[in-house]
C-alpha cells in the first residue's frame, strides 16, 4: 500500500513537472518573436500611398499579399503529389501589391516594387517563374524600380486600369 501511495505521487509529481517544463519551453519560444517596427519599407510605403491617392474608390490595393491567396492550384488532371508540389511553388511567395476590384476583390493587377535585391540570379528566377505565373492566369504585372517617380508610374497604372475596366473585367 505505501508503495502504491509513493508510486501515485511519483508519476503526478513528474506530470506536474512535465506541464511546467512544456510551459516554460513555449513561453521562452514566444518570447524569441518581436513586433517589427513597419509592414513596409519606406519605399514600398511611399507607392502604396500613392497608389491608394490614385486609383481611388473603385480599386482596394491590397500590401504583401501571399500568392497562394489569390491563385490555386487546379487539382483536375493532375495527381495528388503534383498538387502538392505546385502548390509549395507559391505558398511561401508573395506580391508587394495586389490592386482589385474594391467591390468583389477580384485581382486586377499585381505589382512588384524591384529593388536591389531583384538583381541577385535566384531572385530573378523567382520573378521569372512569377511572371510566367501571371501571364498563365491571365493577371498582369507591373515591375516598378525603386527610385522612380511613383507618382507619374501610379498615374499610368491607374489610367491603365480604368481604360482597361468594363463589367467583364470587374
Amino acid at each position: 500500500m505505501l508503495w502504491t501511495i509513493i508510486l501515485i505521487v511519483f508519476i503526478v509529481s513528474v506530470a506536474l513537472a512535465k506541464v511546467f517544463i512544456e510551459k516554460k519551453e513555449r513561453l521562452t519560444s514566444l518570447s524569441s518573436y518581436q513586433k517589427k517596427e513597419r509592414v513596409m519599407n519606406e519605399s514600398e510605403q511611399a507607392l502604396f500611398i500613392n497608389l491608394q491617392k490614385a486609383l481611388g474608390d473603385a480599386y482596394i490595393v491590397l500590401s504583401k499579399v501571399r500568392i497562394e491567396d489569390f491563385v490555386d492550384v487546379d487539382k483536375k488532371n493532375i495527381s495528388n503529389n503534383s498538387h502538392w508540389g505546385l502548390r509549395g511553388k507559391i505558398k511561401s511567395r508573395h506580391v508587394d501589391f495586389l490592386v482589385c476590384n474594391h467591390a468583389t476583390t477580384k485581382p486586377l493587377l499585381a505589382i512588384e516594387l524591384d529593388g536591389k535585391s531583384h538583381n541577385d540570379p535566384r531572385r530573378k528566377n523567382r520573378d521569372q517563374f512569377v511572371d510566367e505565373l501571371y501571364d498563365a492566369i491571365g493577371l498582369p504585372i507591373e515591375h516598378i524600380q525603386v527610385g522612380g517617380n511613383f507618382l507619374e508610374l501610379v498615374n499610368v497604372i491607374s489610367d491603365n486600369l480604368k481604360s482597361d475596366a468594363n463589367p467583364e473585367n470587374l
